[in-house]
């Protein structure tokens, strides 16, 4: 990943799809009301603008896009609950997150690993009991997540300091967020079911 920082915006790449193409994603400031799509056309000639006398690369890789896309960023406050009675919400619906830290999908993958084994033979008279141990398990983790992804992209809009003082900071940024990556979910899905069984071994 490369990522350029500047006055309240930045410019992030990373190659996709086996290195076949490049993700780029640039963050503008705006008080334009966005629609809530991911699919609203963009204006290339007013992206290259926004970072006109930025580094060589990035006016470069704004200069080859053929076309880009624009949306807007929603950040929504963690839910009291996530489940009631035998239905419950996983994923952006119990916990929605900014995208700056890249978690969207793996907490909901996680959340579907938690359902899984906490579903996993079941009687239908302790759905409702199992999805509750569910909402207990993944709140407190999710809301965290949110906490640190909001943090981040509030780190992508600082231009406060040199470069080596920005190099510093997200060092211990991403240190302080080391917590989020080896976490075991599936273990800690089945210790609610198990307390008293001996935690398996990672691999490393």
């Amino acid at each position: 990943m490369n990522m350029w920082m500047g006055d309240g915006l930045s410019f992030i790449c990373f190659p996709v799809s086996e290195g076949r193409l490049i993700n780029v994603v640039a963050f503008v400031p705006s008080t334009r009301d966005m629609e809530e799509t991911w699919f609203a056309p963009g204006d290339v000639k007013a992206l290259a603008s926004e970072y006109e006398g930025w580094d060589a690369p990035v006016r470069d890789l704004i200069a080859a896009l053929d076309h880009t896309f624009r949306w807007g960023i929603y950040d929504r406050p963690p839910l009291p609950y996530w489940s009631k009675g035998c239905v419950t919400l996983l994923g952006d619906a119990a916990h929605p997150m900014v995208p700056h830290f890249g978690q969207g999908a793996g907490q909901a993958i996680e959340d579907g690993f938690a359902l899984a084994v906490l579903l996993e033979h079941a009687r239908r008279d302790e759905i409702s009991a199992r999805l509750q141990a569910y909402q207990n398990l993944r709140m407190g983790r999710t809301s965290g997540v949110q906490a640190a992804s909001r943090l981040a992209g509030r780190f992508y809009r600082s231009a406060a300091g040199n470069p080596s003082e920005q190099a510093e900071r997200m060092r211990e940024w991403m240190s302080a967020a080391a917590w989020i990556f080896p976490y075991d979910v599936e273990e800690a899905a089945a210790a609610l079911l198990e307390p008293d069984r001996p935690p398996r071994q990672l691999l490393a």
